[in-house]
């Protein structure tokens, strides 16, 4: 009986392998859903002009009388939005700030005589490809190209001053980890820093979501 079974079996167990592949097939075409994308990335050693550096600028008005004590700094701060169009292409738009703050002392008794703050906002469209696409993996590179606006005030004196100019960041490996949240890392070079880290969302537009 165990036999006649297995014969009467066996002529299907090919259909149900074509129908397995005809199944893996199918998931392959499905076409690509579009996707919005939020980031929030933490960056160190941004790359800025030197007019940001106003450091040197407070010391060498003041350098007879006063001298600049241990400089802190914010990092790089990022908020992005992508828009993914295509499976390997996405458009967005990236909001970054950096900070640096010291004190200045006086040359006579190293007594403080003030505070030195500078701030500096970055906006830069950018765009992303994706060269290694996975459901859990993505590797990619990033261009953006934007502006920066610098201000800050040395207490010593009340001085006050504001710059502006071009910004960019290009990031020529970065990768993610994870589905509809991730983490990722990148190395670059710009406004945004040299190396990155942070987490993200990532959804389909309304219309698309009960696909």
């Amino acid at each position: 009986m165990k036999k006649l079974l297995l014969l009467l079996l066996l002529p299907l167990f090919p259909a149900a392998l074509l129908a397995q592949e005809e199944v893996a097939a199918a998931r392959k075409r499905e076409p690509f859903v579009p996707q919005h994308e939020l980031r929030l990335t933490a960056g160190a050693f941004p790359i800025l002009p030197s007019m940001f550096d106003w450091v040197g600028c407070a010391d060498g008005i003041f350098y007879d009388r006063t001298h600049r004590g241990p400089v802190y700094t914010s990092g790089t701060w990022s908020l992005t939005y992508d828009y993914r169009f295509k499976k390997w292409f996405d458009l967005g738009v990236t909001l970054s700030y950096y900070g640096k703050y010291s004190r200045s002392y006086s040359n006579r008794d190293s007594s403080p005589v003030g505070r030195n703050r500078a701030h500096a906002f970055t906006v830069m469209p950018v765009v992303r490809f994706t060269w290694v696409n996975s459901n859990w993996v993505r590797m990619y590179s990033t261009l953006g190209l934007g502006a920066t606006v610098s201000g800050g005030r040395f207490d010593y004196d009340s001085e006050r001053f504001r710059n502006g100019f071009l910004a960019f960041q290009l990031t020529p490996i970065g990768i993610s980890v994870g589905r509809s949240f991730f983490g990722f890392a990148e190395l670059g070079l710009g406004a945004q820093g040299v190396f990155m880290m942070g987490v993200g969302y990532k959804f389909k537009p309304r219309n698309m979501r009960a696909r």
